[in-house]
């Protein structure tokens, strides 16, 4: 990297993209799902960054072979549907719709580099049992079991 890249300036940007990494290297062992949905897309290309739509594609390549085998259920799409109740009026729009997706589809995860969303994440894990963790937290969370599948 460049030493001019934006990822300097993004407060704890330079350790997220090193534990994706380091994540990613992981799942590509130990079969991981990584689910990318359509409100995913949009954030995307908002971005309008062919790189970060390159790397988009490629995850929702997979997404669509594991939602064929096993996507949402009533149950999840009730659950998501508690995101409209005013105790999430905190949530922004599209944090609101980007976590109704993750919990329809049944992650159990919903990975962010966002500094402000991961503050309710005790909040988010108690209404609706979804984990929000940013990349740096996760992998801390793997890194002990890293070793069985590197």
């Amino acid at each position: 990297m460049k030493d001019a890249d934006r990822i300097y300036g993004v407060t704890d940007g330079l350790a997220n993209l090193q534990a994706l990494q380091a994540i990613f290297r992981l799942t590509e062992r130990a079969q991981f799902e990584w689910i990318v949905s359509t409100g995913s897309l949009e954030e995307a290309a908002d971005k309008r960054d062919s790189g970060h739509l390159g790397w988009f594609w490629d995850i929702a390549d997979h997404s669509a072979s594991c939602l064929g085998e096993d996507g949402p259920s009533a149950e999840s799409v009730a659950m998501a549907a508690r995101l409209a109740k005013p105790r999430f009026g905190y949530l922004s729009e599209k944090d609101r719709r980007l976590l109704a997706d993750a919990v329809a589809l049944r992650c159990e995860a919903f990975l962010t580099v966002e500094r402000r969303l991961p503050r309710n994440a005790q909040h988010l894990k108690r209404e609706l049992g979804i984990e929000v963790i940013t990349p740096v937290r996760h992998w801390e969370f793997l890194r002990p079991w890293a070793a069985l599948w590197l």
